[in-house]
């Protein structure tokens, strides 16, 4: 929980509290969805057992995939703090 913690704060904006808000939900989001929805789309090609297990772990990487396509995009963060 640490690291998604940090993981939030990095995709928001370090010091920014509506970023942290953004950050959580987006987070969140991605790895709700990817939980749900990478194991189906993996169905289609692998066997149900290796595509639930396949899906779980690609669902734990897409944060960090959101994250680094953040930091690339926006260095400082979707909503940096000013000053």
């Amino acid at each position: 929980i640490l690291i998604l913690t940090f993981v939030v704060i990095v995709i928001g904006g370090i010091g920014s509290i509506r970023g942290a808000l953004i950050g959580a939900l987006l987070v969140g989001l991605v790895e709700t969805l990817g939980g749900y929805l990478l194991p189906e789309l993996l169905r289609l090609f692998l066997p149900p057992a290796m595509a639930d297990g396949a899906g779980a772990s690609l669902a734990s990487m897409a944060v960090y995939i959101l994250m680094a396509a953040v930091l690339i995009w926006r260095p400082r963060g979707l909503f940096p703090a000013h000053g």
